[in-house]
């Protein structure tokens, strides 16, 4: 077994420790949300979700986690046999998990900074943590896709998996034949 898929089930284990934890743990009050006093169509988290220490950290976690399994799953379905082509190809996808990793921190702390300060920045109309959502951790999947498409002959299906791929077809219908 590849050592990635060893460490994505221990990964995977640890997950679901947390994810235990948090079922374990008090449900914070207003966790839905509480309606803005000037927007009634803005809803703010409830005060508890993040001063709640354990909540805080636990949903933090499990954010990152997410983000995790998101890059696992990435890493291995990218691996190739040539050295060369992996390796140009984990380049690229650890750049863009990086990115990933440092935005969500990004939206994350805004998000805290707003529960502590009670103070609503706003950026392009729209709540901070919420823009670095949307114009953040919406547009990194987009640099990873970039690669995906132009680099997909030479990284992820070459002519020569297109050739043997054509190979077990024939000699499939050849024994069905």
């Amino acid at each position: 077994m590849d050592t990635i898929v060893k460490i994505f089930f221990v990964f995977l284990l640890a997950f679901g420790l947390l994810i235990v934890a948090l079922w374990m743990s008090d449900v914070p009050q207003n966790a839905t949300g509480i309606t803005d006093a000037d927007y009634k169509t803005l809803v703010h988290s409830g005060q508890t979700v993040a001063t709640t220490s354990a909540t805080k950290w636990l949903a933090y976690f499990f954010g990152m986690g997410i983000i995790g399994i998101f890059g696992f799953v990435i890493f291995i379905g990218g691996r190739k046999k040539e050295a060369t082509i992996r390796k140009k190809m984990y380049r690229v996808l650890a750049i863009g998990m990086l990115f990933y990793f440092l935005v969500f921190n990004a939206m994350t702390n805004s998000w805290w900074n707003y529960v502590e300060t009670n103070s609503m920045d706003y950026f392009m109309g729209i709540p901070k943590p919420t823009a670095w959502m949307f114009f953040g951790l919406m547009t990194i999947p987009l640099f990873m896709s970039f690669f995906y498409i132009t680099k997909f002959k030479q990284w992820v299906y070459t002519d020569e998996d297109e050739a043997r791929f054509k190979e077990i077809l024939e000699n499939r219908q050849q024994r069905n034949g």
